[in-house]
């Protein structure tokens, strides 16, 4: 069930969407991840599940691979200033776009099958 890197713990449409809302930019750093490469941008639990954290929106934010690898399952408040958890505080409580994240998913779907039969 769950995948450390990306797998099945959270449906796509869901992931892309809390990667929307969050501008795809690390929460910790603030690394641009427009460009990076899948394994490279992750989400990471603010409080971890190790500690009683569930997967829903509120509780998850885009991080880079070594912004969420560097904290491990330390309090937010043990890695992150002041500002960042201010900044992260007011990212969690966005509402998610998640019909705008299926439809770039479909969209996607349907390119690859368009590709395929020319």
């Amino acid at each position: 069930m769950s995948n450390k890197h990306g797998g099945s713990w959270i449906r796509a449409e869901k992931r892309l969407a809390i990667y929307l809302r969050d501008r795809f930019s690390c929460a910790y750093c603030a690394k641009d991840l427009r460009g990076a490469r899948p394994r490279e941008i992750t989400l990471d639990h603010l409080t971890p599940r190790s500690k009683g954290g569930d997967n829903e929106s509120g509780n998850l934010v885009t991080a880079c691979l070594s912004c969420n690898s560097s904290r491990g399952n330390r309090p937010l408040s043990a890695v992150a200033c002041r500002s960042i958890r201010r900044r992260i505080e007011r990212r969690r409580c966005k509402p998610l776009n998640v019909e705008l994240a299926r439809s770039i998913i479909e969209d996607r779907g349907n390119e690859r099958a368009a590709r395929s039969i020319r």
